[in-house]
C-alpha cells in the first residue's frame, strides 16, 4: 500500500470505531438492557424460560462486543503509533508493510474462549491462541451486534406491548362471550380456556415476556379469531332469519288480508251473480291456518337455537306463502270481475239515462222501459249479468238512434 491509501485506511478505520463505540454505548444506555443486565443501578431483571435463554446469550455477546472493541482500537491505535513515526518525505516501505498487516492481516490474537462457539473447530483446544484480521473481527462483532439489539428491543417491544394487548384479548373474550349469550349459544369452553390462560401469562409478563408474546401469538390469538369469525357468521346468519321472519310475517298478513278479501269477494259473487261460471273456490281455511302454524314452529325452534334447519324451513315457508298469495290474488280477482261488471253497468246505465235527460228523450217509452227493466235486474239479487248487458247495451243503442233522429229534425228545420 501507499501511504495515501493507508492513511485513508487509517481514516476509514477511525470513522468505523466512532460509529461502533457510538452504537455501543446506545444500546447500553436503553433502560431495559440495563434491567437484564442489572446496571445503572438497575435490579437485574429474574428471567425465565424463551427470555432467560435468549437473553443470557445476548448479554454475553454485549460482554464480548466490548472486549473486541477494545482489541479493535487498541490495533489501530498501534497502527496509528507507527503512522506517527512515517515521514512524508522519507518514507520507510518496511514500516507501511508493517502497519498494512496491522491492518489487513491476521494480527489480533484470540483465545478460543473469546471466540463465539460457532466458530470453534471439533479440535480446537481451550488454550489456543488464534490470530484475526480487524475486519474479520468487525464482521463477527457486527453479527453478533445484530443478534444482540434484536433479543433487547425484541424484550423492550414486548414489555411495552403485552399488558395493553393482554386487556384488549380479555375484554374482546368477554365481548365475545357475551354475543354468544345473544345468540342462545352454549358457554364456549375455548374462550374461558383462553381466558385462564391469559390470566396465567399475565404472570410471565415481567419474566418470560418474549415466552409470553410466543405463546399469546401462536396459540391464544388465533384461538379467540377463529372464535370470533364463528360467532359473527353465527351472528350474520341470525340477523338474516330475523329479516327474513319479518318478511315473513309481512307475508303472512299479506295472504290472511287478501284471503278475506277472496273469501268476502266469493261469497258476494255467488250472492249477487247468476252466472258464476268465472267464480272461483278460494283456499281453504285450514290451508290458511296450516301455513300460520307452520310459521310459529318455524320462531319456536329458531328461539330454541337451531339455525340451519329453520334457515331451510324458512325459505320453504316463504315460498309457499308467495304461492298461496298468488292462487288467492288470482281467486280473488276471478271473484270480483262479475261484481265489477255489475257495478260498472249500473253506472253505465246511470250515465246513459242522464245523456237521455239532456237530449230531451227522457219520456221516450222505449227508452224508459229497457231502463226499467235493466235497473230492476241490476238491483236484484243475484243478477243476470248477461242480460242485464244486452238491456243496458239495447238502450244505449236506442238513444243514438234517437239522438240522431233529433239532429236530423233540427237540420231539415
Amino acid at each position: 500500500m501507499t501511504l495515501e491509501e493507508i492513511d485513508q485506511l487509517l481514516a476509514d478505520w477511525k470513522v468505523k470505531i466512532d460509529i461502533i463505540g457510538q452504537n455501543l454505548i446506545d444500546l447500553h444506555s436503553l433502560s431495559t438492557y440495563q434491567i437484564l443486565a442489572g446496571v445503572s443501578g438497575f435490579p437485574k431483571a429474574n428471567l425465565t424460560g424463551v427470555t432467560q435463554t435468549r437473553v443470557t446469550s445476548a448479554l454475553s455477546a454485549m460482554n464480548d462486543l466490548f472486549g473486541y472493541f477494545d482489541l479493535i482500537v487498541n490495533v489501530v491505535n498501534k497502527a496509528n503509533q507507527l503512522r506517527s513515526s512515517v515521514s512524508r518525505f522519507l518514507v520507510s516501505p518496511q514500516k507501511l508493510e508493517e502497519i498494512e498487516n496491522i491492518l489487513t492481516a491476521p494480527s489480533i490474537e484470540l483465545s478460543v474462549v473469546q471466540i463465539p462457539l460457532a466458530e470453534r473447530s471439533l479440535l480446537s483446544a481451550p488454550v489456543t491462541t488464534d490470530s484475526i484480521a480487524p475486519q474479520e473481527l468487525l464482521r463477527l462483532m457486527t453479527n453478533a451486534f445484530d443478534n444482540a439489539k434484536e433479543v433487547v428491543l425484541a424484550v423492550d417491544l414486548a414489555w411495552a406491548r403485552l399488558e395493553p394487548m393482554l386487556t384488549q384479548a380479555q375484554a374482546e373474550i368477554e365481548k365475545l362471550q357475551a354475543l354468544a349469550v345473544s345468540l342462545g349459544v352454549e358457554p364456549l369452553t375455548e374462550l374461558s380456556a383462553v381466558s385462564q390462560k391469559i390470566h396465567l401469562l399475565r404472570g410471565c409478563v415481567e419474566s418470560d415476556p418474549l415466552g409470553v408474546t410466543d405463546d399469546f401469538t401462536r396459540d391464544l390469538q388465533p384461538q379467540i379469531t377463529r372464535v370470533k369469525t364463528t360467532l359473527e357468521q353465527l351472528a350474520q346468519q341470525h340477523q338474516f332469519l330475523a329479516e327474513s321472519f319479518a318478511r315473513a310475517h309481512q307475508l303472512r298478513s299479506q295472504l290472511i288480508k287478501l284471503h278475506h278479501q277472496a273469501v268476502e269477494a266469493h261469497k258476494e259473487s255467488t250472492l249477487k251473480v247468476v252466472d258464476r261460471s268465472e267464480v272461483q273456490i278460494p283456499l281453504e281455511d285450514k290451508q290458511i291456518e296450516a301455513l300460520v302454524s307452520w310459521l310459529s314452529t318455524l320462531e319456536t325452534k329458531f328461539a330454541e337455537g337451531l339455525v340451519n334447519p329453520v334457515r331451510v324451513g324458512l325459505e320453504n315457508w316463504i315460498a309457499k306463502v308467495k304461492e298461496y298469495i298468488a292462487v288467492t290474488e288470482k281467486v280473488y280477482a276471478a271473484n270480483r270481475a262479475p261484481l265489477d261488471m255489475r257495478s260498472e253497468l249500473r253506472g253505465r246505465l246511470d250515465a246513459l239515462k242522464a245523456k237521455a235527460l239532456a237530449r230531451g228523450l227522457a219520456e221516450d217509452t222505449i227508452l224508459n222501459q229497457l231502463a226499467l227493466q235493466a235497473q230492476q235486474l241490476l238491483y236484484s239479487r243475484p243478477t243476470p249479468l248477461d242480460e242485464a248487458a244486452q238491456l243496458v247495451s239495447q238502450y244505449e243503442k236506442h238513444l243514438n238512434n234517437g239522438v240522431n233522429r233529433v239532429i236530423n229534425f233540427k237540420n231539415l228545420s
